[in-house]
């Protein structure tokens, strides 16, 4: 029967554990001896694809750090605003308090 699997209501017992009902998906073993030749090259494509891209984004990543890139573009912007709004605070409190003396 191909097509979508039938999901179903889980219910649990209080000893049981919503980790037994994992959502991902199994890897699938393919028996490569019973593959035709595009069959074969499709498969090994996939796998091959699959393990590079899974380097590069490790790579991609570790450059990111080695480079310090990992961070907001514009960090400095957003801590300058806060800068900004925390003296805004603070000359408001000033006023109130010397406001409150008259």
């Amino acid at each position: 029967m191909a097509g979508n699997p039938i999901v179903g209501i889980v219910e649990l017992q209080e000893s049981q554990d919503l980790d037994d009902y994992s959502d991902e998906e199994e890897e699938l073993t393919v028996d490569t001896t019973q593959l035709t030749w595009p069959g074969y090259v499709l498969h090994y494509s996939c796998v091959g694809g699959k393990k590079t891209l899974a380097v590069i984004d490790g790579m991609g990543e570790w450059l990111a750090n080695f480079f310090g890139i990992t961070g907001p573009k514009y960090w400095y912007i957003i801590e300058e605003y806060e800068r900004q709004k925390a003296k805004e605070e603070e000359r408001r409190v000033k006023d109130c308090k010397r406001m409150s003396k008259y």
